[in-house]
């Protein structure tokens, strides 16, 4: 199984537009949308918002499910000052900004100074996807890092001096987390909503769908190239 998680409404929309020959079960209290897109087995499911929601859908999809591939698509407030809005990041690592003591709590060998690493083949497989198909907005590769909070103000500065990460998120490190101790394949793809010149959730509800829209393309281009690359098992 290709198993795409989503945070919010909006994130997910357009995979569900796309899918094809759909079927839609119950996971606890998850809603599992099974399909094709382009002729591809995917399952798309929305986890909800905050680590504690990503980290808890994340493990019983991992319960529930065989999955191959896990990954992560959504939208992200971007940190670095080179970015634009709608710009795709690929996670190539993922940490904590804060708020993980409870997540702690399911997993003692943690160290919240260690990042999680993506999954070098799925990087791979993405390298050829955007090669071999560019979208029109342009995908840098590095560090995701996720708290509880909306980053905003001497947070935002705190969070881009500690952490220098590309962008920031409230899910994908949780995601990640779990992934890790499951062994299961991840990678994340977030598109730009706000930046340190265009701040703020008003930028962030302005720019959500069209961000959204830009991790859909890669995704959907990873998705294509994971067929590609495994057709006996994927489609």
């Amino acid at each position: 199984m290709i198993l795409i998680v989503c945070a919010i409404k909006r994130e997910i929309e357009p995979f569900l537009k796309a899918l094809k020959n759909a079927s839609i079960e119950k996971c606890g209290a998850l809603k599992v949308h099974h399909g094709t897109i382009n002729g591809v087995k995917v399952t798309v499911v929305r986890c909800g918002v905050g680590l504690e929601k990503a980290a808890a859908s994340t493990q019983t999809l991992i319960n529930s499910y065989k999955i191959a591939h896990m990954i992560m698509s959504g939208t992200a407030g971007g940190v670095d000052s080179k970015l634009k809005i709608g710009d795709t990041i690929v996670s190539e690592e993922l940490l904590y900004h804060e708020g993980t003591t409870k997540l702690m709590q399911i997993d003692s060998s943690f160290n919240k100074d260690t990042p999680f690493k993506a999954d070098e083949n799925l990087l791979l497989s993405m390298k050829k996807a955007i090669e071999n198909t560019p979208p029109p907005q342009a995908v840098h590769f590095g560090r995701i890092t996720s708290g509880s909070k909306f980053v905003t103000g001497k947070t935002f500065k705190a969070v881009a001096e500690k952490f220098n990460p590309l962008c920031v998120d409230m899910e994908t490190a949780a995601v990640a987390h779990v992934c890790a101790i499951n062994n299961i394949p991840f990678i994340a793809v977030r598109s730009i909503t706000d930046t340190p010149e265009k701040s703020g959730i008003l930028n962030f509800y302005k720019n959500v769908v069209f961000a959204a829209n830009s991790s859909y393309m890669v995704v959907e281009n990873l998705v294509k190239e994971l067929d590609r690359d495994n057709p006996e098992h994927l489609s």
